[in-house]
């Protein structure tokens, strides 16, 4: 089971730097050895071979004249594993005629299910499929990995981070349980009833019990493991940020910033702002968890208020918060100024629909990437760890 994936536009501002570090990684391997071999475990339909083989990246940060992550010739052999016959089936229709593409029914909390072919290069997983298996099976399939493994291969995790302010009641929740999820936020919220909403269990995770647990795989089995890439992700636009199913205090943010992506949307910067208030009881549950939070936050609210002092034309305040913002901040604030002020240089009907509102949204977005070692206190914790012969 894997959530579904809404229809959305990704560009390389908002999404180069996450996958700068580990398109790094997997152009030195691809280098190496000219096509990769990979696995997508919990593949769905084949959403993860649309993010390898769709997103942008730098070219500068590839080092390659290329702008997606990996072209079709560069896949030696892409297997999506899922558990649901009916995505397996839609997957098959998808790709039909594509001779290095396949898909495999299994269920993941049995193990590793191709441990009898030919090693991978990258073992895969995305929009926290991985997080649908437990503690134990998550253990036992990272075990049979690393076993199946042969010279150098990356295995990426996505899951759902534990400590995120959409769900503080589970900061201090047994990492071995599993707790209930479910995706409500594709309902409309007079849809969300209990008759309508559908719970069903998936495991929270922190950085530390990842790493910990790769760690023991890898003296386990004897293989060196490094996790090269630790971010957490979605710290304020996770989905149920939205609903507030989870922590009881809605806000509308994820949609705000969305919103300033679509080509005919004009906003108020009133609706970026987000009160988080509500976490304050969570304080000394995960002092360090709280804190990380509480300084994104901070820096959002830069931002937005920065924005909203060029919209009053209020330029004391823009000077104010542009030189007591960080120095990679203060010089993105330094960009968005430049741009509101040179509205008339961009030849467009609506300037804040086509330019500006998509710059706010892309700084915001970027406020993440900059963030140290990630924790877990976003929707997604993103890893992706380097395992190599000793």
């Amino acid at each position: 089971m894997r959530e579904a994936s809404p229809a959305r536009k990704i560009t390389s501002a908002n999404t180069g730097k996450t996958f700068s570090s580990n398109s790094v990684c997997g152009l030195s391997l691809l280098a190496e050895k000219g096509a990769l071999r990979i696995v997508d475990l919990g593949a769905g339909s084949g959403e993860g071979l649309e993010l390898l083989t769709h997103i942008s990246i730098p070219a500068k940060a590839a080092g390659l004249a290329t702008h997606f992550v990996l072209s079709d010739d560069q896949i030696a052999a892409y297997v999506g594993v899922d558990i649901s016959p009916a995505m397996v089936e839609r997957g098959r229709a998808n790709y039909p005629g594509r001779a290095n593409v396949r898909f495999e029914e299994a269920d993941l909390g049995d193990g590793f299910p191709l441990e009898k072919e030919a090693p991978f290069d990258i073992y895969f997983s995305s929009y926290s499929s991985l997080s649908h298996i437990t503690y134990a099976e998550l253990a036992a399939l990272t075990h049979q990995i690393m076993q199946h493994a042969r010279g150098r291969a990356y295995l990426v995790y996505d899951l759902f981070g534990r400590f995120s302010p959409e769900w503080p009641p589970y900061w201090a929740a047994d990492a071995l349980a599993q707790r209930p999820y479910n995706m409500a936020y594709l309902l409309r919220p007079e849809e969300r009833t209990a008759e309508r909403i559908e719970n069903f269990p998936v495991t929270y995770w922190s950085a530390a019990e990842l790493e910990a647990l790769v760690a023991e795989a890898a003296h386990a089995t004897g293989r060196c493991a490094a996790v090269a890439v630790l971010k957490d992700r979605s710290i304020l636009v996770g989905r149920h940020m939205d609903t507030g199913l989870f922590n009881g205090h809605p806000r509308d943010i994820r949609r705000a910033v969305n919103c300033l992506f679509e080509r005919d949307y004009r906003g108020d910067v009133v609706h970026l702002g987000v009160d988080l208030e509500f976490l304050d009881d969570s304080r000394d549950v995960r002092p360090e968890a709280h804190e990380r939070i509480r300084q994104h936050h901070a820096d959002w609210m830069i931002v937005v208020d920065t924005y909203a002092a060029l919209a009053a034309s209020d330029n004391a305040a823009v000077k104010r918060l542009i030189e007591s913002a960080r120095p990679d901040l203060s010089e993105e604030l330094k960009m968005l100024a430049w741009v509101f002020r040179n509205a008339a240089r961009f030849p467009v009907v609506d300037f804040w629909a086509s330019v500006m509102g998509p710059q706010v949204a892309c700084v915001l977005r970027n406020l993440e990437y900059a963030l140290p070692r990630g924790l877990g206190c976003g929707h997604g914790l993103l890893a992706v760890v380097e395992v190599t012969d000793k």
